[in-house]
């Protein structure tokens, strides 16, 4: 299996973990991006990373999926009341 393939899979499992519903993977190059349906919040693959910088990385690994976004301008909140 190459590379990339395996980081794909890797940062698949990542995303599910946070409750992500992720689109396919499209490639840029050696870079892979995907994007969840639901909030938005993407996720790169980069295979040869320079020193310093890491594989995998974005907010889809990072944060938990907001299900319900807030629709109110400039409002990035999770449970926003106000809306």
């Amino acid at each position: 299996m190459r590379k990339i393939e395996r980081l794909k899979r890797e940062a698949l499992e990542a995303c599910r973990f946070r409750g992500h519903t992720m689109h396919p993977f499209i490639n840029f190059g050696v870079t892979a991006y995907s994007q969840c349906k639901i909030c938005g919040r993407s996720v790169a693959v980069h295979p040869y990373p320079r020193p310093n910088d890491i594989e995998i990385g974005g907010e889809a690994v990072a944060l938990h999926c907001r299900e319900e976004v807030c629709t109110r301008p400039l409002c990035d909140c999770v449970d926003c009341r106000e809306c």
